[in-house]
């Protein structure tokens, strides 16, 4: 499997998710939210290693949450509607 057939996939779920919940939540959390995401994501990817999942979400579907919040991380950045704030503000 190439890497842009993956790409892909995750722009489709992005357009899917910020279409139907928009994207006005990540720019109100900030970057910290963002993170704080994101480590859910990995917390939960964690333990998805050493036990069986109890509700409908796969190992990939967490992998593409991640990819998907970094994306979006990225994305406001660029479009400068993440305020900068705490170190990262001193460096950026």
């Amino acid at each position: 499997m190439k890497f842009e057939q993956i790409a892909n996939e995750i722009v489709q779920l992005l357009e899917r998710k910020n279409h139907d919940y928009g994207d006005s939540n990540l720019e109100i959390a900030g970057l910290y939210g963002i993170a704080v995401r994101i480590m859910d994501k990995v917390s939960r990817l964690a333990h998805l290693c050493f036990e069986e999942a109890q509700v409908d979400e796969t190992v990939e579907d967490t992998l593409r949450d991640i990819a998907g919040y970094a994306i979006n991380a990225i994305r406001l950045i660029r479009e400068n509607r993440l305020k900068p704030f705490g170190i990262w503000k001193e460096v950026n």
